[in-house]
């Protein structure tokens, strides 16, 4: 172990660092918009909390659909440019071009507004809501580019310190403007604010980074990376939030409402796939040119996925108390609990494929991606119009476990094909079989309440003590971890 640790160690703890400080922001600010579900169930019913659900999925379809797959390809062909001076061409050229898309994508949404909000949200809905949802997307594009700069340049820290200001200025607004009895409008116009504020601030960065000028060869090579990724948003995007539209039409807009705040405790998850997988892109592109570089990959996944599995398992266990908690005003929403566990599995696969589908971006293989994610889709689609009709939501939320295993097994087999990682699946399986029985203990725990709450989390400790007892470390490795237990190392 002597002689792999010391890299082996430098890879995790250079990963984990990165993550936790590009993940500061996300967390701060989930944290917070949990901390305002309280103020939401109070202001907005469950009918309210299906349209913020329906107006989500428009506006992540149409950060996409706007985005062109330019941050990817931008971000991927980046790392091949030999000089300074073509570096900042490919910032000029993919901005320029970035923002003259998004004006007319823009205009377009606003040209057709009443269309879209009568399709997605039904007649007697304000269709400036979807103006504003495009609007906060719209200012979003000029973003992306000195965002991805700073990811490149290694600026973490000053990359999560711009985020947490952006969303701290949205949550104040969201708090004023809900509390004033803006409802939805304000939670919109509260997000647009905060966008464009961010987008201000990042401009002295991009201008110091990239050349007013604009190359058509350049571009070519970014969109060729770039487009294959506009289906593969898109149908993941019907992977995640299709089954609010689905469920909409069997079941009724509170539903989706109740349906949505439990997806919102499950995707809990998401906090340790979005801290991680900024780190994550620029470590395998760097690690794949080196010698041993694959094996690296495959073992600093394996610890990755640990701690995906314990992430997952913590929200499963607790997501239903922490609901309960924050819902003192609308009992109705307690509703959701059920969902949670089921939701926190599928982000669980979500966290998998993200792990072993890495090979398809380093071969620069993208059309692969919308491959992968269109199988997933129909699926997703298909079961959801088997399940919801007969189970109602909870239908939706295994609907959604079925997708992500089914997008999880493509991508890793395309990826194998075109670069070959040796993934350590056995000790993969025996870290989810330990999750999986940590969780079925704390099912156990029977009660709701403080004391309750406090034994189930007690309980996640048994996920590192089963994974030990299954043999998920190497002897090397439990000798090394019993030498920094005896301060000996």
């Amino acid at each position: 172990m002597n002689g792999e640790r010391t890299p082996l160690l430098r890879h995790l703890g250079k990963l984990a660092s990165h993550s936790a400080v590009y993940g500061a922001a996300d967390v701060f600010t989930t944290v917070v918009n949990l901390l305002l579900i309280p103020l939401y169930t109070t202001y907005l019913g469950a009918t309210e909390y299906g349209h913020l659900a329906l107006l989500l999925l428009f506006s992540t379809a149409a950060k996409i659909v706007f985005r062109l797959g330019l941050d990817a390809g931008f971000f991927r062909v980046h790392y091949d440019m030999a000089t300074d001076g073509d570096r900042r061409r490919l910032a000029g050229t993919v901005a320029l071009f970035a923002f003259a898309a998004a004006m007319v994508l823009m205009a377009l949404v606003v040209a057709l507004r009443g269309p879209i909000t009568r399709a997605l949200l039904g007649p007697d809905v304000p269709e400036g809501w979807i103006v504003l949802a495009a609007g906060d997307v719209f200012l979003g594009t000029f973003a992306f580019v000195p965002l991805s700069l700073l990811r490149i340049q290694d600026r973490p820290r000053l990359f999560s310190a711009l985020s947490v200001v952006r969303h701290t200025v949205n949550i104040v607004l969201k708090v004023v403007l809900v509390s004033g009895g803006y409802g939805i409008a304000g939670i919109l116009w509260a997000d647009l604010v905060a966008t464009g504020a961010f987008a201000i601030a990042l401009a002295p960065i991009l201008i110091r980074n990239a050349e007013a000028a604009f190359s058509a060869s350049l571009l070519r090579e970014v969109l060729a990376f770039a487009l294959p990724k506009v289906p593969h948003g898109l149908m993941l995007q019907v992977l995640n939030l299709a089954d609010r539209k689905i469920l909409d039409v069997f079941a009724s807009r509170g539903e989706v409402g109740i349906y949505h705040m439990g997806y919102t405790f499950g995707g809990g998850v998401k906090f340790a796939l979005s801290a991680f997988e900024p780190a994550w892109g620029p470590f395998i592109y760097a690690q794949a040119r080196l010698p041993g570089g694959a094996l690296t990959l495959a073992r600093v996944a394996t610890f990755a996925y640990a701690g995906f599995a314990a992430a997952a398992l913590a929200v499963a266990a607790l997501g239903p108390d922490l609901l309960r908690l924050m819902t003192p005003n609308n009992p109705a929403f307690r509703a959701a609990a059920p969902i949670i566990p089921v939701v926190a599995l599928a982000y669980l696969f979500h966290g998998l494929f993200l792990l072993t589908s890495v090979g398809i971006g380093i071969a620069r293989q993208a059309r692969f991606y919308p491959m992968v994610t269109a199988a997933a889709a129909v699926t997703n689609v298909g079961a959801n119009l088997l399940l919801i009709p007969r189970f109602g939501a909870i239908g939706a939320a295994w609907a959604t476990v079925i997708a992500y295993a089914v997008m999880a097994a493509a991508g890793h087999a395309f990826s194998r094909r075109l670069f070959a990682i040796p993934f350590e699946g056995s000790r993969i399986a025996r870290l989810t079989a330990a999750a999986a029985a940590a969780f079925a203990l704390t099912t156990l725990v029977p009660g709701e309440g403080t004391a309750a709450a406090s034994l189930r989390a007690a309980m996640l400790l048994s996920y590192p003590l089963l994974a030990w007892t299954l043999g998920v470390l190497r002897p090397a490795e439990t000798q090394w971890l019993r030498r920094i237990f005896e301060g000996r190392d």
